[in-house]
């Protein structure tokens, strides 16, 4: 039991790590972008913007919920990776349809899962709100110097 908790903590650790970065390259990319003029089609080149920003934010979740279906594989969780992937997804993302369970004392390990998705998509909408909030704020500024 000790055993599978440490490695839940080292995950969660982990994922943290993944977030963080992602968290960065979302916040330089849209640092940089935003200094940009918006041209023409102000509309459309926020959209592509937002767009870059989230597909950064949901490919950090992604690695985590694959690194959690990796940790479930080499525990023997399951037998295919499939299986896993869709379990990590479904337990990332408090989704919980439970067609696919953990056995014993792995079992643990999901609500550990669960627990660190909530966070780490309570990061990701925080910061894409921050940044829908930002350029709202400077809508009107925008469009009245342009």
């Amino acid at each position: 039991m000790i055993v599978v908790l440490t490695l839940g903590f080292l995950a969660m650790a982990a994922c943290l790590a993944l977030q963080a970065m992602a968290s960065v390259v979302a916040v330089r990319y849209f640092a940089h972008v935003e200094s940009r003029p918006l041209g023409p089609t102000p509309w459309r080149t926020i959209f592509v913007q937002f767009s870059v920003l989230m597909i950064v934010l949901m490919f950090g979740n992604i690695v985590q919920i694959t690194l959690w279906a990796l940790i479930y594989r080499v525990l023997g969780a399951f037998d295919e990776m499939q299986t896993a992937w869709y379990f990590s997804g479904v337990t990332f993302t408090s989704l919980g349809y439970g067609d696919v369970v953990l056995k014993d004392r792995m079992r643990l390990l999901a609500p550990l899962q669960a627990a660190n998705g909530l966070m780490m998509f309570g990061i990701t909408t925080a910061m894409f709100f921050a940044a829908v909030q930002r350029a709202i704020t400077k809508w009107p500024a925008r469009r009245t110097a342009g």
